[in-house]
């Protein structure tokens, strides 16, 4: 597992300072099950606040960690996992799908990025985001694509993260509630620094 230490972004007083926990990106290996009951609650937070990533609400906690199952089975090269933490406390996840094929290893899939309810706001999907770029960008990947709900919350975040939008597919998924949406498709190109 590796850890990424992220710099705190606001000024602290020296007496809040011994009570802030250190926040991390961590990118997790199939043999972080330890993780599995945290990513569920945050599976199903996200899903019962409306996101749109695959489920109908109401998702059981059984549910949830079936799906988390099948993902850390399938972590590897191709597909990778992060998330991110302040102390043990999970705040967040993305994944990364690299494609295998030969005509396609310049680009990579940013999936399911969930930030939990109670830690929105506060720059954890930047942070969550610029590491998977980082970690793209390390590993040969120059593009990276995603798709988004139309007209939601997650199409900002990706317009601020300096992500451009290519187009939509109208009624493309159902979000938690089952009313299906169009999906916004974004890409973004990836440099290294000079």
């Amino acid at each position: 597992m590796l850890h990424f230490a992220s710099p705190q972004q606001t000024a602290v007083s020296p007496e809040s300072r011994r009570t802030l926990q250190p926040t991390q990106i961590l990118k997790l290996t199939g043999s972080d099950s330890h993780w599995l009951p945290a990513l569920a609650e945050l599976l199903v937070d996200n899903v019962h606040q409306g996101a749109c990533l695959g489920f109908l609400a109401p998702l059981s906690r059984f549910a949830a960690l079936d799906y988390w199952h099948q993902v850390l089975a399938r972590l590897g090269p191709h597909q990778q996992l992060w998330i991110a933490c302040e102390g043990e406390r999970l705040q967040g996840s993305v994944q990364l799908s690299l494609c295998p094929r030969a005509n396609a290893h310049h680009r990579g899939e940013v999936q399911q990025l969930m930030v939990h309810s109670r830690a929105r706001g506060m720059g954890w999907a930047g942070r969550l985001m610029a590491r998977v770029e980082c970690a793209a960008l390390a590993q040969g990947r120059t593009l990276l694509v995603l798709d988004a709900p139309a007209g939601t919350q997650a199409e900002a975040v990706y317009l601020h993260l300096g992500w451009q939008r290519a187009g939509e597919i109208p009624g493309h998924s159902a979000c938690a509630d089952g009313e299906l949406l169009a999906a916004a498709l974004y890409f973004k190109r990836l440099q290294h620094p000079n």
